[in-house]
């Protein structure tokens, strides 16, 4: 690699202000360190603390940067990621806070460090341009999996551009043209119209179906601001103690998911909780809710992988049966055998190791060689 620094790169990471993206981020981080280039992480303090932990020998290759948000109107004290945040509607603020800091930061770094790439996330629509300004090349990182971005089509389309331009909510429910193979994977109706208007979750029905199921469960559970009782039918934790249990907030999920004791996971069906899931080897229950959740679930239902919650198809709406049921038949009915065999062969891909870090090669490879190409 014919870069600055011997062969290996300096790579700049700028992850969105939310947790399941600054500690994907923050992984990825380090199977680079691990490869021997340099990292430089853009955080914000509390995130820092919460979320950041940067083993000892990779310490001389990851410098995190602090990055302090400005006071933003509306937006609380103290909030430096989505779920500090105690309704959605504050997200614009905190975006506007992003966008201010880490553009300046981003900007002051590239004058005084010019590193060789510049990684983003989804958010950072100004950093192909900043790094433009200095040469730098830039990348999008996705955390959404490749089929999903390939249905969303081309950076032309994605502007709203283009015969492929997806600009209303029927766009979304067909197969693109350009998909050259045969398939059903596409949104439903009322997630297409969620993108433009998005809907509540109803908690209630969640707990309840939860309750129904029978099952033992742990609950990464948090409340709506506006919820009456904490947001949980009256006296649930009551009836389902001893099985049961309601953590409120953040959990470790990929601690959780890897214990020995936990063998389904109900998600929402995002590919960052997909791949976690599928690395531990436990069986899933998708119920997807927004952005590209739908297409994920749709794929791994076509490849027989999981069980999708059963939904109306006019409106989205399910019961608490719908999830009892669905839980019922992954995890304790029949069928659910072959969900547990399918999920134990994607070990072999999601969960090792080696085939990660041979990913991460190649990537790092594939950003070098642009490199030298556009330096010779």
């Amino acid at each position: 690699m014919d870069t600055k620094d011997g062969g290996k790169m300096h790579v700049v990471m700028l992850p969105w202000l939310a947790f399941g993206h600054v500690l994907p981020f923050t992984e990825f981080a380090k199977r680079v360190a691990r490869q021997g280039h340099r990292v430089t992480f853009l955080s914000t303090p509390r995130n820092t603390r919460r979320l950041i932990d940067i083993p000892p020998g990779l310490a001389g290759l990851i410098r995190v940067v602090d990055v302090q948000l400005p006071r933003v109107e509306h937006l609380p004290e103290h909030a430096e990621a989505t779920i500090d945040l105690p309704s959605d509607d504050l997200r614009p603020y905190l975006r506007r806070a992003y966008d201010a800091a880490f553009q300046r930061e981003l900007s002051l770094l590239l004058q005084e460090a010019k590193p060789d790439w510049v990684l983003v996330d989804y958010a950072s629509y100004w950093a192909p341009a900043a790094a433009a300004r200095h040469g730098v090349p830039c990348a999008f990182l996705s955390l959404f999996g490749a089929a999903a971005l390939s249905f969303f089509g081309t950076p032309e389309a994605l502007l709203g551009l283009g015969r492929h331009a997806k600009t209303e909510p029927a766009h979304f429910t067909v197969v693109p043209e350009y998909v050259p193979f045969p398939t059903t994977v596409a949104f439903r109706g009322y997630e297409a119209r969620g993108m433009f208007k998005p809907r509540m979750v109803p908690l209630q029905r969640i707990a309840l179906g939860l309750q129904a199921s029978g099952l033992p469960f742990i609950w990464a559970f948090r409340a709506p601001t506006d919820a009456v009782s904490g947001g949980l039918p009256e006296g649930f934790e009551e009836r389902v103690a001893g099985r049961g249990v309601v953590c409120r907030g953040w959990v470790p999920q990929v601690r959780f998911l890897a214990h020995a004791s936990v063998g389904g996971f109900l998600t929402h069906a995002g590919w960052n909780s997909i791949t976690e899931g599928l690395a531990q080897g436990v069986r899933l229950v998708l119920l997807p809710l927004v952005f590209e959740q739908g297409l994920n679930a749709r794929n791994l239902v076509d490849k027989k992988i999981s069980m999708e919650v059963a939904r109306d198809e006019q409106d989205g709406s399910f019961a608490a049966d719908d999830i009892a049921a669905a839980l019922r038949r992954v995890m304790v009915e029949g069928e659910g055998e072959q969900f547990g065999a399918k999920v134990k062969e994607l070990v072999k891909v999601f969960g090792d190791d080696e085939v990660n870090d041979t990913c991460v090669r190649d990537f790092l490879r594939h950003l070098s060689e642009h490199s030298k190409k556009n330096q010779g």
